[in-house]
């Protein structure tokens, strides 16, 4: 039996690799969703170019549409009245910055104006939504009760607590907020509010760092 040299033989199967033809890349994930009458209005459109590819806005999408469960958990806040101040404080913060929006409101209209603080040198200003990159413009004033509550985490974090993994909280507290108020929308409403969330919840993930 005649053997190639090996040279030739690593030859001959680069030769054969090259004429076999390249499988084509899959499709973006988020395409099937793109043809959807819920996401036709130009706001959805961009969002789901933008992010085509991303595993996130696909999870998002499946929850939107009762494909996946609904994850709306919140990041663990440490006990308040068992510290000494300073660290009180910083539980203070994370329990109204990471909670709910109710409660942040409660917290906020009790504290914000009244000139009776629980804890000195919190920052309760605020200044609603600001749309990343003009994505998801119809959805600030849906969001602006998420956006002040996450003010309150980035402005008194930065400031006491600045870590990476406490701006991820933040983040993720933002996002829970957002979905929790897309989860009470129509099923109609739905898909578009949870795409614009994803959108906002990324404009603070990418874009966020120089704020915090």
């Amino acid at each position: 039996m005649r053997h190639l040299p090996v040279t030739a033989l690593c030859t001959a199967v680069l030769l054969a690799a090259c004429s076999q033809s390249t499988p084509a890349p899959d499709a973006a994930a988020t395409a099937p969703y793109a043809a959807r009458p819920e996401l036709q209005d130009s706001g959805s459109q961009a969002i789901l170019q933008r992010y085509a590819d991303d595993p996130g806005l696909l999870a998002a999408l499946q929850e939107a549409y009762g494909e996946r469960p609904t994850t709306l958990s919140r990041p663990a806040v440490p006990p308040l009245g068992t510290l000494d101040l300073a660290s009180d404080r910083v539980a203070y913060i994370k329990r109204t910055g990471w909670g709910a929006v109710s409660n942040y409101n409660a917290q906020y209209a009790a504290y914000a104006t009244s000139g009776s603080v629980p804890y000195p040198g919190l920052d309760w200003t605020r200044d609603g939504c600001s749309a990343p990159d003009g994505l998801g413009l119809g959805y600030r004033e849906d969001f602006r009760p998420p956006c002040n509550e996450h003010d309150f985490a980035y402005r008194n974090l930065k400031v006491y607590e600045r870590t990476d993994a406490n701006r991820l909280a933040s983040d993720d507290a933002f996002y829970t907020n957002m979905k929790t108020i897309c989860a009470a929308k129509s099923w109609y409403a739905r898909p578009a509010c949870y795409t614009a969330a994803y959108a906002y919840y990324q404009g603070v993930r990418v874009g966020g760092g120089s704020s915090f």
